[in-house]
């Protein structure tokens, strides 16, 4: 399966603001545009649909921005992945496209991995994803993080 670029800037995101969090910091949509170097466009919808799902707490006008709206060990990565992804259907089974619908067993095994795709992310959280680098995130600017996380 592949995540939509969406998603996976979704996830790093939420990613930046639990390691940016501190003392009720509020990050900026450009402070984030600059870490990931993507179109502040996209950002701001991300940033806008992640508060709407309460993940983030948004804050609008002069001095505004976002943080963290739910502790990271109850971001459940599953959940947000399900929310982010417009579909998540890995095959189509038209019977335009399949010769004989009523015996081909593709589709449901293609609906087996993808529960056990997400079976595995809801045992994780966000807090987890932080966790795994034993704290080393917390110490690096996230340029350098991102090299990390994505290498």
């Amino acid at each position: 399966m592949r995540l939509t670029k969406h998603t996976d800037f979704a996830l790093r995101i939420l990613v930046y603001s639990a390691m940016e969090a501190g003392e009720g910091r509020l990050l900026s949509v450009q402070e984030v545009t600059d870490a990931f170097e993507v179109p502040r466009t996209h950002v701001m919808k991300i940033v806008q649909k992640l508060g709407q799902l309460g993940y983030l707490q948004t804050f609008r006008g002069k001095g505004g921005g976002f943080r963290l709206g739910m502790q990271p060990e109850d971001i459940n990565l599953a959940e947000v992945v399900k929310a982010m992804e417009s579909s998540i259907t890995l095959v189509e089974c038209e019977e335009i496209a399949c010769r004989d619908c009523s015996t081909c067993q593709l589709k449901a095994i293609m609906n087996q991995a993808m529960a056990a795709f997400f079976n595995v992310l809801a045992q994780y959280s966000l807090a987890d994803a932080l966790d795994k680098k034993n704290g080393l995130l917390t110490h690096l600017s996230f340029s350098r993080c991102s090299n990390i996380c994505t290498g």
